[in-house]
């Protein structure tokens, strides 16, 4: 008995609140329907500032979304160009390393070959002492 006036109670509170909607919903008709075009007119601009309104803070915080990027991409090549200046001396440093490297690798061969062809290069003896000539006499 008692779940009956609970589910009653319920029951008569949905019709009431229903009949208090209905009786709204009937007095903003009638008010509306006796609105002049000036009245909506003025209600469409409300509605469209309002619009604006909201589009334009959307708008602010993109504008603000996009100006950290730009300075996040600004920071990016930053570090982008620092990278490429660092790598660009390393190249050099070690070019130049690989340089003098081959460079004194190329003066240790070329001492070594040296060396190698005087050692199986024959010697020139020393030229035969000059024969006397025919008609020379020896002085007394």
């Amino acid at each position: 008995m008692a779940q009956d006036s609970f589910a009653n109670r319920g029951q008569r509170f949905t019709t009431k609140a229903a009949d208090v909607s209905r009786a709204v919903l009937k007095i903003v008709g009638e008010d509306v329907r006796s609105w002049d075009v000036f009245r909506w007119i003025v209600i469409v601009l409300l509605a469209l500032i309002l619009l604006l309104l909201l589009s334009l803070s959307g708008i602010r915080s993109e504008i603000s979304a996009l100006e950290q990027d730009r300075s996040a991409g600004a920071d990016q090549l930053a570090r982008v160009t620092k990278d490429i200046a660092d790598m660009r001396a390393s190249l050099t440093q070690a070019i130049s390393d690989m340089n003098s490297g081959l460079q004194s690798d190329i003066a240790k061969v070329n001492t070594k070959i040296d060396a190698r062809l005087q050692q199986a290069a024959p010697k020139p003896s020393p030229p035969p002492p000059a024969a006397p000539k025919p008609g020379a006499k020896p002085k007394p």
